[in-house]
């Protein structure tokens, strides 16, 4: 399964998506500061990154910027308007996912944009 950089500063929601992915079988880490991703995702080198549109400590967009050319990106908003998802598909965002989401929804995305299993990669 896939190594999942996690980016979202609320901790109860956090909390269910790493659980769920977990259970699905991935090694997920979980940032909730938009300050600690470079290192993170330099730490981890991420196969797919699930991104918060609202972090409270740093520009998003920047940093979809910045991930983007190293794994797929999904960025997770809250926004309930076209502007969002389009704004994050141009700056590289494989797919967007609106708030509130099942965690089956996210699993089910997750499963189909993480890279198949390389040989002999549990």
């Amino acid at each position: 399964m896939a190594r999942v950089l996690l980016v979202e500063d609320e901790p109860n929601i956090a909390s269910i998506i790493v659980f769920k992915l977990e259970r699905e079988g991935h090694q997920v880490r979980w940032e909730a500061s938009a300050a600690a991703v470079p290192a993170a995702a330099e730490a981890t080198q991420p196969e797919l990154v699930l991104l918060d549109s609202s972090l409270p400590d740093g520009d998003p967009f920047t940093l979809l910027s910045v991930l983007a050319p190293r794994a797929p990106v999904v960025m997770m908003t809250e926004f309930r308007d076209t502007t969002t998802p389009q704004r994050a598909r141009e700056a590289g965002a494989v797919a967007t996912v609106e708030k509130p989401f099942k965690p089956t929804q996210l699993a089910r995305l997750v499963a189909q944009l993480a890279p198949a299993p390389a040989a002999g990669r549990p």
